[in-house]
């Protein structure tokens, strides 16, 4: 008779054991599927979620630690020379990043407002709302702009995250090259409502100033003329965008119409840093005082340097690794922000349940040796006839071991297979109960920091707390039962190799003859 047969006869002759540790199995079983359900759908919510989003990293300057910095300086000639330079983003560092192959699009950009020349801005519709505050009268869309109604943007690299993404398609023409870039050529792409509003088309040019009508006259009265401080472009694109302005918005009353997606702008980031640059210069000759004991090279380099890159990778679950990889590199009070930390708070409630759900499954696991161990050690005291016999009729002592955990796993097997069934009833139910206690603990202790997953940049995705645990659902899958089967193969494996110490020391003569 093999080892499997006498297994099944064991438990066959020992149903009220066998019930009994079937039953035990059947309830760990079930707090398994439990917390493991319970952790899975936690980390399932997080990555749903993170899948959502656009997977964005800023390579941006850290001013709290900056400013830390500086106002920790004692003397006062360094504090004011630290609060003047502060950190740049470095070109040699931007390309660095962008090699990695993670990288789709990079908008390494400078924007500066414009007031239009000869032609009107799109209307915002908030044009009508007025009040008596005078910066909510309507704009002034035509002609000569008495507001700045423009957004110029400037990107190093003609690969336009927008563009890669589609929420920004060209319609007509095309967008400025890489040889553009080089050139410093005063090229720009328009918005298709702007363009229609307007009557553009790619091939004609357009003017703006970064100064209004009463500002230019002072700069004209000191000898710079008006050419001087125009910026003509010509349009060599039309594109269209998916973005627009939010009626909705708490803010929409006061928006001002560069603000909005279709009065943007786009030329060479060359181009726009030599504008702004050359103005900086005639705001300096003009006027001097404003300017007292500051080097004019500082000033201007501080208006033409964009303040961070903005990378675009290629999956939302690669953002983490490509922080990670790359953030010791990234030079000093300079940092790669993928906004982790408002992610993180949102995802407390579901960190605490799976924290939690982890330590109730090591907790049953640890249990669930000990007791089946000790069952299995009692159970030898009573076999030890039997095991004398199958040793002296040339049982190998290996064969009694692997007969023992067949037993346990014949009863483990049934056990489990009972829980995975009322497992897969319950887990549903019961994980809604704890995602409902952990939200109102957090609420009733004052957690309240749940906020919306977004940076006042518009690249970072908004996205709320209520809609990540709406992510939230503890399901039985076939990969969670096949763990669980796993994991309980792993118990019964340990359970019977500790108390099989104490059969490697019998001696099958001496059985017998006591």
């Amino acid at each position: 008779m093999n080892f499997f047969q006498r297994a099944i006869r064991y438990l066959t002759r020992k149903p009220t054991k066998s019930i009994l540790l079937m039953i035990t199995f059947f309830v760990i079983g079930n707090l398994v599927i439990l917390g493991m359900g319970v952790s899975q759908a936690s980390d399932n919510a997080k990555i749903l979620t993170r899948k959502k989003m656009r997977a964005i990293v800023s390579y941006e300057v850290d001013y709290n630690s900056y400013w830390n910095y500086v106002y920790s300086i004692s003397d006062k000639d360094e504090m004011e020379a630290a609060s003047r330079n502060s950190p740049k983003i470095p070109m040699d560092q931007v390309l660095v990043l962008k090699k990695d192959e993670r990288v789709k699009a990079l908008n390494y950009l400078l924007n500066n407002t414009f007031y239009s020349m000869g032609f009107e801005n799109v209307p915002v519709g908030n044009e009508d709302m007025s009040s008596s505050d005078s910066s909510n009268q309507p704009y002034n869309a035509a002609g000569n702009s008495t507001r700045a109604n423009i957004m110029g943007y400037g990107n190093a690299f003609p690969e336009l995250i927008e563009l890669t993404e589609g929420t920004m398609t060209i319609k007509d023409g095309r967008f400025y090259s890489q040889d553009d870039i080089d050139q410093n050529r005063r090229v720009c792409v328009i918005s298709e409502e702007l363009a229609e509003q307007n009557a553009l088309k790619p091939g004609d040019s357009l003017t703006m100033s970064t100064f209004s009508p009463d500002e230019k006259k002072t700069y004209i009265d000191a000898g710079i003329s008006e050419d001087d401080v125009n910026l003509e472009l010509e349009i060599i694109g039309i594109y269209n965008t998916k973005e627009n302005v939010d009626p909705n918005s708490p803010d929409f009353k006061w928006m001002s119409p560069y603000e909005s997606p279709k009065n943007r702008i786009y030329m060479p980031l060359s181009t726009l840093q030599e504008f702004v640059g050359t103005m900086t210069e005639y705001t300096v000759k003009v006027h001097p005082d404003w300017y007292r004991d500051t080097d004019v090279e500082t000033v201007k380099t501080s208006r033409i340097s964009p303040s961070r890159a903005v990378y675009l990778l290629d999956d939302p679950l690669n953002v983490d690794a490509f922080v990670e990889d790359h953030k010791s590199s990234t030079g000093d009070y300079l940092v790669l922000n993928a906004n982790n930390e408002t992610f993180k708070k949102m995802a407390r409630p579901l960190d605490t349940m799976s924290f939690f759900a982890n330590i109730v499954v090591w907790i049953v696991v640890v249990n669930a040796v000990v007791i089946i161990s000790l069952v299995t050690a009692l159970t030898l005291k009573t076999r030890e006839y039997e095991i004398g016999v199958m040793l002296s009729i040339g049982v190998s002592k290996q064969m009694v071991v692997v007969q023992l955990f067949l037993e346990l796993m014949l009863i483990a097997i049934l056990g489990f297979a009972l829980a995975s069934v009322s497992g897969s009833l319950a887990a549903g139910q019961v994980g809604e109960m704890v995602l409902d206690f952990q939200t109102t603990s957090e609420a009733q202790y004052g957690s309240s920091e749940e906020g919306s997953y977004f940076s006042s940049s518009d690249y970072f995705t908004q996205v709320t707390q209520d809609e990540m645990l709406s992510e939230y659902h503890v399901s039985v899958s076939p990969m969670l039962i096949g763990e669980i089967f796993l994991l309980g193969t792993g118990v019964v494996l340990i359970a019977t190799l500790i108390p099989s110490l104490m059969i490697m020391r019998l001696n099958p003569k001496q059985i017998l003859l006591s």
